[in-house]
């Protein structure tokens, strides 16, 4: 209903006016608009709307009070005219509770693009040094990448290694290097000795001497600096080291007992 208004007339008592009934009737007819629509026709509600948050929490916004949208961390918001504009800053910060988020993109893939191309996992401060967890498929186990502590002074690069796939080389684990060229005829091995035994070939001879109790295990051998693959490459029974394949003529032959 449009809003009824009471004529007063021209000037006073000049009896064009409403009649005193009729305005009335209008008053009512304008009240009745106005608790119909705030209220139930009776009382007044005194509430314009209610808002509901995704938990279920309402809020009622009442007649004369504001309704305030005022971002947050990481948002800020505007007003302009009848628009409310609320936009993500360029720079987020302090998000510490993401912990069991999944975040992917359309392939399942997480991907950072940063202008340095260099994705930083930083330290706490104080005493722990940046660290990366892969887990295993399960997730009950996981390997972590660690940076050296501060005390170290280590800014460097680290290359994975070229080819096909391959393991890395551990300093504590058991493991057998293959195809590996040394760029010196000596092997540092920290407080172990070791006894050198240097022969050069022929051609022909594949036996070679060296000390009784000696075996595959506890030798390393290198033909001109490049690492001979143990069982594969030669045997050792007794007090005699056998190639498997005679050394040609003037190569260097390296036998190393540890």
């Amino acid at each position: 209903m449009a809003k009824q208004t009471i004529n007063i007339g021209s000037s006073a008592d000049d009896g064009t006016g409403t009649t005193i009934r009729a305005g009335g009737d209008l008053i009512n007819d304008n009240f009745n608009e106005i608790y119909n629509y705030l209220g139930d026709g009776t009382n007044l509600n005194g509430s314009l709307f209610t808002l509901v948050d995704e938990s279920s929490t309402e809020s009622s916004i009442n007649v004369g009070e504001r309704l305030a949208i005022t971002g947050g961390t990481n948002l800020t918001t505007t007003a302009s005219g009848d628009s409310i504009n609320v936009t993500l800053n360029s720079t987020i910060t302090g998000l510490t509770s993401v912990q069991t988020e999944t975040l992917t993109n359309a392939s399942g893939n997480l991907l950072v693009s940063s202008a340095t191309n260099i994705t930083e996992f930083r330290g706490d401060g104080s005493s722990v040094e940046g660290q990366i967890q892969l887990n295993c498929h399960a997730n009950s186990h996981g390997q972590i990448l660690k940076a050296q502590p501060h005390s170290a002074g280590i800014t460097n690069t680290m290359l994975l290694p070229q080819g096909g796939n391959s393991t890395l080389v551990s300093e504590i684990a058991t493991q057998t290097l293959t195809n590996k060229t040394l760029s010196s005829s000596t092997i540092g091995i920290g407080q172990l000795t070791c006894l050198t035994r240097a022969y050069t070939g022929d051609g022909s001879t594949v036996a070679f001497t060296v000390t009784s109790g000696a075996t595959v295990d506890n030798v390393l051998v290198f033909l001109n600096g490049v690492f001979q693959k143990p069982t594969t490459d030669f045997g050792v029974s007794g007090t005699t080291l056998t190639f498997t394949t005679a050394p040609v003529a003037s190569e260097a032959i390296l036998i190393k007992e540890l």
